[in-house]
């Protein structure tokens, strides 16, 4: 019993955090190369800019951290690509490295970027446990409070083990990573590569994994290329997760990133899309899971592809793209309230609030105008839950939830009724039923 007090008092009662809160779903990490020799004059300017995680948000820091568009280097024109797709809200958040060194990165003397090698965008931890390359995407909840949901790494993703690693690191940190298929590739040698023929390695089943047919072009911004101002090609996959990350911000991320316009010249490659005609390439990328883009008359260039490149092997709902993000952020947002409840008491009073603090937050989401669940519904299992499992401090949860499907394939059942004929002359129908006897 607490000692005895005399007088007023007030206690502060903690009740273990009252909401269910969502981590930042419209993040990036790109990772690439830049040319910061020609913005920081001196080898120590230059090593903050080197493996080291620099967040961008707006346009003009590009050149400030990175340097300007040059041939050869892929993280400041990959990053206007993506600045190109912004809205009035942005594009989320965007956590750059660039692996590249011009003090070591060098041909005869000059800085060299084809010097990069595979293991460089890989990356590794050193022995004082600093990240490197991709490596970057497991600190950056500890140093921003968010993993990243998009991984991108323009012009380097067929490079050996580089696919590999970003899948690694994708399913540990919830992120999905984003494929370029070679530039110049047919939609034919794309589908071919989805099988053991191709000209390239595309068999990949993960619901991680987004694959990005054709490139796109964009206005030459090196001014001292000999193609300054003109239409070159460039990497469909900054564009796509720029286009997505967008639309998370504008109108959630329960969203599908199909269907949006992007903002370039025009596709490297011809995707005529035509509404009703099932034969086209823009069906067959679709159809084997490869996320490409459509233009008709009348209508510029659009995103098209709803599914991971795990269809059409893996059926299961979870290779619609906004479906497993949808999931991502759910298991982020319930098991960061879970952690406040770790180890405290297992009594029937804070089982009861954990349960009704994580369904007012997913029930929630399946209100409004725009409802990001169908369904769901959290409750303490009281059939694994038992004394013995108890004994061991291990208690037991069901999480059910269903997302808001896409209508990605949408079928009008028509025939002509010829009882409408009468309807603008004020005819009665004709009764085509006999009187029974």
């Amino acid at each position: 019993m607490a000692e005895r007090k005399y007088g007023a008092e007030i206690v502060t009662v903690d009740d273990g955090g009252t909401t269910v809160t969502e981590l930042k779903a419209a993040t990036a990490l790109l990772v690439g190369t830049a040319p910061i020799q020609e913005v920081h004059a001196t080898a120590e300017e230059r090593a903050a800019y080197i493996n080291k995680k620099i967040l961008i948000k707006r346009r003009d820091q590009i050149t400030e951290y990175f340097g300007p568009v040059r041939d050869g280097y892929t993280i400041p024109a990959a990053l206007h690509q993506m600045f190109d797709q912004e809205g009035s809200q942005g594009i989320g958040t965007i956590c750059v490295v660039n692996v590249f060194d011009p003090d070591t990165h060098v041909t005869d003397g000059d800085p060299d970027p084809s010097v990069v090698t595979n293991l460089d965008i890989i990356g590794a931890f050193d022995a004082a446990g600093q990240p490197s390359g991709l490596q970057h995407a497991y600190a950056c909840y500890q140093s921003f409070g968010w993993f990243p949901k998009f991984l991108l790494v323009p012009g380097f993703s067929t490079l050996t083990g580089v696919r590999t690693a970003m899948q690694t690191i994708a399913n540990k940190v919830r992120a999905r990573y984003f494929l370029d298929a070679p530039l110049g590739v047919t939609a034919q040698q794309v589908i071919e590569a989805r099988g053991e023929s191709g000209d390239f390695d595309w068999q990949v089943s993960s619901r991680r994994a987004v694959g990005c047919w054709p490139y796109l072009k964009f206005v030459d911004l090196d001014t001292t290329s000999e193609t300054a101002g003109e239409e070159v090609p460039l990497w469909y996959s900054p564009v796509l997760a720029a286009i997505w990350m967008r639309y998370i911000v504008e109108v959630g991320y329960h969203h599908s990133p199909s269907n949006r316009e992007i903002i370039c010249e025009e596709p490297a490659q011809e995707c005529l899309y035509i509404p009703g005609d099932f034969t086209s390439d823009v069906q067959e990328m679709r159809a084997n899971g490869i996320v490409t883009c459509e233009e008709r008359h009348g209508k510029g260039p659009h995103t098209s592809g709803n599914r991971s490149m795990a269809w059409p092997t893996d059926t299961n709902m979870r290779n619609f793209l906004h479906v497993q993000l949808i999931e991502d952020v759910l298991h982020e947002a319930v098991l960061h309230y879970l952690d406040q409840w770790k180890d405290r008491n297992g009594n029937p009073a804070n089982i009861e609030l954990v349960e009704d603090r994580i369904n007012a937050y997913g029930l929630g989401k399946t209100t409004g105008k725009d409802p990001a669940l169908s369904g769901f519904r959290f409750a303490f299992d009281r059939e694994q839950t038992t004394t013995d499992t108890v004994a061991e401090g291990h208690y037991y949860w069901t999480m059910k939830w269903a997302p808001v499907g896409v209508m990605e394939w949408l079928t009008v059942n028509d025939w002509i009724d010829t009882d409408l004929l009468g309807d603008p002359l004020g005819l009665s129908t004709t009764d085509t039923t006999a009187d029974v006897a």
